[in-house]
């Protein structure tokens, strides 16, 4: 007898027979339908912007944050579903205090993604937990240099240029391929990404 199609679906740990885990697709799916957030880096810096979907005229709008600064050198864009952004925001933020109180210095932005990627990957592989619902922009400076990382459910990271996550990012990324060099200052680069938002 062989194991219905659900059995994949229910246990996280559990791999289909085509190698899917999809727990982390389902997180992947809420990436997608939140509100985009963009990063992008240039020779002058880092420049990072968000929409927010608010649908209530009853909610105060500077409540919402989607880009947090940690520290100087440390900012943090998130898509997807905002209480699991909060959990990771604190996580974030209980990383850099620690860091600091022991080792006396901002902690860098390269420690911060591979410790976000450690957390997410060991969400997919304990039951009793999910995958976040959320994909994580990480930039700031490594070494007097722009840096900007994207965190996917999974734990999967990567370094970009230019990068997208949430809804419309087939559609952005087709303008920023197209328009994206990181020889662009500051406002021109800011002005490429309002306008490709």
């Amino acid at each position: 007898m062989y194991p219905s199609p659900q059995a994949y679906d229910r246990a996280i740990t559990v791999f289909s027979p085509d190698g899917r885990l999809f727990q982390v697709e389902y997180a992947r799916e809420a990436v997608k339908r939140g509100s985009p957030s963009i990063g992008a880096i240039c020779k002058d810096g880092i420049v990072m912007i968000a929409a927010k979907k608010i649908e209530n005229n009853l909610i105060v709008k500077d409540s919402i944050k989607k880009i947090d600064i940690i520290h100087n050198h440390l900012f943090i864009a998130t898509a997807g579903l905002v209480a699991d952004a909060k959990k990771v925001l604190d996580y974030i933020t209980d990383l850099s205090l620690g860091y600091r109180n022991a080792f006396n210095e901002d902690v860098s932005p390269i420690y911060v993604v591979k410790q976000i990627s450690n957390l997410f990957q060991s969400y997919t592989q304990y039951g009793g937990v999910r995958p976040f619902g959320i994909s994580v922009l990480v930039a700031g400076m490594q070494e007097s240099n722009p840096i900007l990382y994207e965190i996917d459910p999974s734990g999967a990271y990567a370094s970009y240029y230019a990068v997208v996550i949430g809804n419309k990012k087939k559609e952005i990324e087709s303008v920023l391929n197209q328009k994206y060099d990181y020889k662009l200052n500051l406002n021109k680069l800011e002005s490429l990404l309002y306008d490709s938002l």
